[in-house]
C-alpha cells in the first residue's frame, strides 16, 4: 500500500521514495548525524537489501 501525504504519493508500494522536496530541521540533523556516524559515507539500498549507490560525503571542518 502506497503512503500519501495530502493526496500525493511519497512512498510507493515498492518502497520507492518520491515527490519529497524538503526536510525539516530535525530530519536534516538526524540524517546528517547518521552520515557522520558512518564515516561520512551514505549507502543506499534497494528494497531487497542490495546496495545500489554509495555517496562519499565531505567532512565538516571547524571554522578558524
Amino acid at each position: 500500500m502506497a503512503i500519501k501525504v495530502n493526496g500525493v504519493e511519497v512512498i510507493s508500494t515498492t518502497r520507492v521514495l518520491s515527490n519529497l522536496t524538503d526536510a525539516d530541521v530535525n530530519s536534516e540533523a538526524v540524517i546528517n548525524n547518521a552520515i557522520k556516524n558512518q564515516n561520512n559515507v551514505l549507502r543506499i539500498f534497494d528494497s531487497t537489501g542490495v546496495e545500489v549507490r554509495t555517496l562519499f560525503c565531505a567532512a565538516t571542518t571547524p571554522a578558524a
